[in-house]
Parts: C-alpha cells; structure tokens; sequence
C-alpha cells in the first residue's frame, strides 16, 4: 500500500509540474497542418483543407467542444494536443501495471513524460498526442476486459488519427489469435462508433469528401507523402543521440524476447508492424512518425532495465537534458513573422505558406516553383524562408521548440 502510495502521489506531483510547464508555452502553430486543424474547429471543410483529408473529426469535434469555453480555435486546439500530451504517460503507467507491475509501469512513466519526443506531442498542435492518448486507454480498457468500451475508444482514436490504420490491422490480427473471444464484443461498437465519425464527416462535407479522398491518397503515396524528394532518411531520424537509450533494446533483445513473448505479443506486433509501415510508407521529413515506437520502445526498455534502478534514472536525466535544452517559445515561422511583421517585401518560403499569408499583409510565394520564384525575384526586394540551411549566403536563424521542428532560416536580399 505505502509503495502503492507513493507511485500514485509521484504521478501526479510530477504530471502537474509537466503540465504547467506545457501550458507556459503560448499556443503556436508547427506548421501549415495545425493551421487547418485549428480551422477545422471553426469551419469543418476537408474540401477547403479545413483540416486536410482525412479531416481528423475526434480532433475537430473535442475542439468545437473546448471552443464553447475558450472561444478562440487556436488555443482549444492547443489545450486539447496539449491535455493530451499531458496526460499520455499516465495512460501508460495504466496499462503497463495492467500487463506486467507497478514498477515497470512507473518506470515507462518516467521515461515518456521525460521524452523530447512527448515535448514534440505536446506543443505541436497535430493529432498525434490525441490519438495515442486515446489508443493507448482502449488497450488499457482491452487488458481490464472492458471490451465494448475499449471498442469505442478504438473508433475515437482511429478518427483522431487515422494514419495510425496499421496499428488497427495489427491489432484485429492480435485479437483473432490471441483473444478471439472478444473479437464481437469490440468490433460491434467500434463499427458503431465509427458509422457516426462518418456520418459526420459526411453531413460536413458530402460527396466532395470522397473526391478529395482519391486526390489526397494518390498524392500521398505518389508525389510528397513518402519522402520521395527528401533529403533525408529514416537511418537519419533514428541514428541520433537523442535515441541512446534504446540501444539497450539491441544487446538484450533475443533474451528479452522470449521471457516476455506472451505477456508482450501485442506490443511486438504493433512495435514491428508499424516500423514497416514508416519506412515504406511514411516520410522521413517528420520525426513525429518515430512517436509511436518511442512510447512502444519505453515499456520495453523500463522491462528490460527495472532491476537496474540507477540506470533508468540516468535515462530519465538523459531525456531531460535534452528536453529541457531547447529554448524558444514559439514555432521558427511565428518568430520569423514576428520579426518582418511589417514588412512590404515579397516573400518566398518553402514552408508554413498559409500561415505566411495569415500574418502578414504582402504577397507571398510558394518556392516550390522554382521557375516563378526565380522570375520575381528579380523584380522586387524580398525575403525567403527556407528550412534548408543555405551554405553562401548571410542569413538569421530562428529554433525550434523541440526534436522534430527545424530551424528555420531567413534571407534578406539587397535593397
């Protein structure tokens, strides 16, 4: 009881420090994607990008809800990604004591809410933090046997972030070998819970919706959404020293393997499922697409080291100095449009082009079009925004908030 005690007041000691440094942060948007969520709370259109397809609509409605109170879209978005950001650890620590103790549970407390990748989850307004939160609750309420219920969180989650869709195939695949008992139990609400998403994302937006389906799916897998012009690859993402901490996984996986195989079954085939998925399918220009195995790869490692107490809190030291490292409180594009809010340059950007054009009273140009962009530059003086670092010319470099969101560089041509 006292050990009991002392895991929950810890939790919760430690969830209201991380939550009220989260909500230091002004809300502040990563990039063009938070923009359309944000506007998608206000006016849910997939047709007019508000969201983007598949228009998130567990994001949307939880924020229209929010926005009844705050009555500004932009800060219910953030408080919801935020929240749940906030609250995933606590999940975790849930439905690891469910699964293996109370020790391995908090110890995956630990290293997830220390993570610079939940810093990421937390302040950068995307879907990402609402759909593992609520993922990770309907595998909890899997483990606790409460499967009409973890059937309905799954369709939440699942619309909250529906490129998650492997995690879903994985585990329907878990359930038919491993809990085929409980297979109607889930899969009658979810597809009941589901039918409702859709018959809202229909009202909202009708055969249109379908239409741009086919664009945007075609579009993602054939021309920007696999990294395809991408000067980076997933052995860059991974490779970091900010991952150390799982090189433990390598030197005592076999073993671990086979100790925990039946306990942790599930885990594995989400773990491996999903790392596929990335690297076939996913683009190596956003880190945020590691996020799922870095939660995955926490309880593991907490399983692996939780006889080795100093370790672990040397790990969690790790992650801190990382996570704390940063130093900026706003998105490099919000600071950038701090700094030239004034300004009647024309601008060229390769990111953040509606957020730009939000903000600031002057034309601004997608420099994806090399051809256009080069024409008009010669005509006028300008400014350009790029995340590509220049090599020859004089430029001002704005941060990030955290691993995953990039510098940005401003360059200022002559008068």
């Amino acid at each position: 009881m006292k050990s009991f005690s002392f895991y929950n007041i810890s939790i919760a000691i430690v969830t209201l420090i991380y939550g009220l440094f989260i909500f230091s942060y002004p809300p502040s948007y990563f990039n063009d994607d938070s923009l359309f969520l944000a506007n998608g709370i206000l006016n849910f259109s997939v047709v007019d990008f508000s969201p983007q397809f598949p228009g998130y609509p567990t994001i949307i409605i939880l924020g229209k809800a929010l926005n009844f109170f705050f009555d500004n879209h932009k800060y219910s978005l953030f408080a919801l990604s935020a929240g749940a950001g906030i609250l995933l650890p606590i999940i975790l620590f849930l439905y690891v004591k469910t699964i293996k103790n109370i020790k391995v549970a908090f110890f995956t407390f630990l290293l997830s809410i220390s993570s610079v990748y939940l810093l990421n989850i937390s302040l950068s307004m995307l879907s990402e933090s609402v759909g593992l939160f609520f993922f990770f609750l309907s595998l909890y309420l899997l483990e606790v046997q409460k499967y009409k219920l973890s059937g309905i969180i799954l369709a939440v989650a699942f619309f909250a972030r529906p490129s998650y869709l492997i995690f879903y195939l994985a585990g329907l695949a878990y359930l038919y070998f491993y809990k085929k008992d409980s297979i109607k139990d889930v899969l009658i609400p979810y597809i009941f819970t589901a039918i409702l998403f859709l018959i809202f994302i229909y009202l909202s937006n009708g055969m249109l919706y379908f239409y741009e389906a086919k664009r945007f799916i075609i579009g993602h897998f054939g021309i920007w959404g696999t990294g395809q012009y991408s000067e980076l690859s997933w052995l860059n993402r991974i490779f970091i020293i900010e991952n150390f901490p799982f090189t433990f996984l390598i030197f005592f996986f076999k073993t671990f393997f086979l100790k925990h195989k039946e306990k942790y079954s599930l885990l594995y085939i989400l773990f491996f499922s999903y790392l596929l998925w990335i690297l076939l399918a996913q683009n190596p220009d956003n880190t945020r697409h590691l996020v799922p195995l870095v939660f995955i790869a926490n309880i593991l490692l907490s399983t692996i080291l939780q006889n080795q107490k100093l370790m672990l809190y040397i790990l969690v030291c790790f992650n801190l100095t990382y996570t704390l490292s940063y130093r900026v409180n706003i998105s490099p594009i919000e600071q950038i449009i701090s700094k030239i809010k004034t300004t009647d340059r024309i601008i060229f950007s390769n990111r953040s082009i509606n957020i730009l054009k939000n903000n600031l009273n002057t034309t601004v140009f997608d420099n994806y079009y090399k051809d256009s962009s080069t024409y008009y530059k010669q005509s006028r003086a300008y400014y350009e925004i790029t995340s590509k670092k220049p090599i020859k010319k004089v430029f001002e470099t704005f941060k990030g908030r955290f691993l995953g969101e990039d510098n940005y560089y401003l360059i200022s041509s002559k008068e």
